[in-house]
């Protein structure tokens, strides 16, 4: 699993967790279950699905500050000289690793919520009665 920035996370945290805002709000308002609405909603649930199944597959380390320090060493006495490259990387480290079995857990409601939408999308014939 590699680790991400926070950057990374605090944006596909937004992502994720607005598409399931929107999914929670979309079973307390009434839908019209229609074809070109369920495609709108699909399309527009995808995103959240990726960002919510790249924080699952992510470690549990947030990487803040990555600080290269290189030193260069000359002696006075000879020619020699001594090159030192030191990396330290700053991590918040996650506790508990419910969270990455969180955002599975939002990755396959909002996976089964998009293979529905598509399945009305395919069987829904109120719209093909009309014009008749």
């Amino acid at each position: 699993m590699s680790d991400i920035s926070l950057a990374e996370f605090i944006v596909y945290g937004v992502i994720a967790y607005a598409g399931m805002l929107v999914l929670i709000i979309s079973t307390i308002k009434e839908v019209p279950q229609t074809k070109v609405l369920s495609i709108a909603r699909s399309i527009f649930m995808i995103p959240s699905i990726v960002a919510s199944g790249i924080l699952a597959s992510s470690g549990v380390n947030i990487q803040v500050a990555t600080v290269d320090t290189s030193n260069l060493i000359k002696s006075i006495n000879t020619t020699q000289t001594w090159t030192e490259t030191t990396t330290q990387i700053n991590n918040i480290v996650l506790q508990n690793p419910v969270w990455q079995m969180f955002h599975y857990l939002l990755f396959v409601v909002m996976l089964v919520y998009v293979i529905q939408q598509m399945l009305i999308l395919f069987t829904s014939y109120k719209e093909a009665q009309r014009a008749e």
